[in-house]
C-alpha cells in the first residue's frame, strides 16, 4: 500500500501533469505510521520542507526507527536540515525504475536493523 505525505492535503501534480491525491499532511502523518518512507520532493518542495521542522523531524524519526528511506538527489537539504548528512546503505538513491523495484525488494526486510547501534545508545 502506498499513500502520499506532504506539505498540505489535496494533490500534488507529477512532472507529466497528472496529479496524485496526498492524503496525509506531513505534520499530522508521522513516519512512525509507515513501514518505509520514500522522499521525492522537486528542488522547491525540499526547500519549503527543509524549513518545515515536522518534516525534519518526519525524516529524522524515520532514520531513528531503522526505516528503509528511498529518496531522489533533490531530497538531500532535507536530509541535511534534519541532521542526517551521513546516509547509510538503509537510503537508497531512487535514480530510474529499476532502483525503485530493487527498493521495494529491500523493504521485504522491514527494517535496516544495522542503523540500530548507530542511533540508539546502549
Amino acid at each position: 500500500m502506498v499513500e502520499l505525505v506532504g506539505p498540505v492535503v489535496g494533490g500534488v501534480a507529477l512532472s507529466d501533469g497528472k496529479t496524485v491525491p496526498v492524503k496525509q499532511k506531513v505534520n499530522g502523518g508521522p513516519s512512525v505510521l509507515y513501514d518505509a518512507v520514500v522522499v521525492m520532493p522537486s528542488a522547491d518542495g525540499a526547500a519549503l520542507l527543509a524549513r518545515e521542522a515536522t518534516a525534519r523531524d518526519f525524516v529524522n524519526d524515520a532514520f531513528a526507527h531503522a526505516k528503509f528511506i528511498g529518496y531522489a538527489e533533490s531530497a538531500k537539504p532535507l536530509f541535511q536540515k534534519a541532521g542526517l548528512a551521513e546516509l547509510d546503505a538503509g537510503c537508497v538513491a531512487l535514480k530510474t525504475a529499476a532502483d525503485a523495484k530493487a527498493f521495494l525488494k529491500t523493504c521485504a526486510r522491514l527494517r535496516f536493523w544495522e542503523r540500530e547501534a548507530a542511533v540508539h545508545a546502549v
